[in-house]
């Protein structure tokens, strides 16, 4: 790795921990320099500003997340259908050991003046994955198994309406207050986007899984009582 690649590296890292443990808007560009003995040009040689480094941790970790998902893909040995739920379980941010960083995530970018950021990290999720969703959609075609008339423009109609179920949940548990998460509404809307998926691609009933909704109900139960406890704290 470059020395350049390196230090990037580390302002990531160190910007990552940080942001954690002392919440993003605590932390400043000069928290980070401080603490990595840089000074203000090494610092800004690879980042202009601090929502830039938010950005670039959103990306490596979509981007590791991907890699787990393509190899899941290249290791089911089932067709076209067992490929596409392999990718739906593996790809993304929505993972239990990633519910401090979706917590933070969700009370940055889903503020109106974090907007751009927030389309920014959706467009950059679809290019990364639009290639080997096409890819599992033309497979499927030709299995029988999955038919449209539009196949080169389903896959990313179908991961804009993913993310479209995904902001309407991080809105919902940014707004949380004392009472629980309302995880049967968490629930039916995921299972409204699986339904429109095998609507859409008129595949098999109950065939379409996007991963075990019990996963889901632990992240947004995680993330109420991580709020919970920063508000006991404050």
């Amino acid at each position: 790795m470059k020395k350049g690649d390196m230090r990037r590296k580390a302002i990531l890292d160190v910007a990552e921990d940080m942001f954690m443990s002392r919440g993003y808007e605590a932390s400043t560009v000069q928290d980070i320099i401080d603490k990595l003995g840089l000074s203000k040009g090494g610092f800004y040689h690879h980042f202009e500003a601090k929502e830039q480094l938010l950005e670039a941790i959103c990306q490596e970790k979509a981007e590791r997340s991907f890699a787990a998902a393509q190899l899941a893909v290249d290791a089911c040995p089932g067709g076209a259908i067992d490929r596409l739920n392999a990718l739906f379980d593996k790809n993304g941010i929505w993972h239990e050991d990633n519910v401090d960083f979706i917590g933070m995530l969700i009370r940055v970018a889903y503020t109106d003046e974090n907007l751009l950021m927030r389309e920014k990290l959706k467009n950059a999720s679809i290019r990364l994955t639009l290639p080997l969703f096409n890819q599992i959609v033309q497979e499927g075609l030709d299995e029988g198994v999955f038919y449209t008339p539009y196949p080169s423009a389903i896959g990313e109609l179908l991961l804009q309406l993913g993310h479209n179920l995904t902001d309407e949940i991080a809105l919902m548990l940014l707004h949380l207050g004392e009472d629980k998460p309302d995880l049967v509404r968490v629930l039916e809307r995921l299972e409204l986007y699986r339904h429109a998926i095998e609507k859409l691609l008129d595949a098999p009933y109950g065939s379409i899984v996007l991963f075990q909704m019990g996963r889901m109900a632990n992240i947004c139960h995680g993330i109420w009582e991580t709020r919970q406890a920063e508000s006991a704290n404050a």
